[in-house]
């Protein structure tokens, strides 16, 4: 094993995500609910989302465009 910490993406909550989509917090809601937004996890009932993932997802949306 390496001594080496792995790097793991930073977890956000609804309100960073929110921000950083420039949507309101009740728009990432319904698109959780529809299944259409960015990828997150429940965690204990806790909504997280990984960052790398949220940028994954805005990829893929600039990708369907092409």
């Amino acid at each position: 094993m390496s001594d080496q910490p792995v790097l793991t993406s930073p977890l956000l909550d609804s309100h960073e995500v929110a921000a950083l989509l420039k949507v309101s917090g009740s728009t990432l809601s319904r698109w959780r609910a529809d299944e259409k937004g960015p990828p997150f996890l429940k965690l204990g009932g806790i909504t997280r989302y990984r960052l790398d993932a949220v940028e994954t997802w805005l990829d893929s949306l600039s990708n369907e465009r092409r």
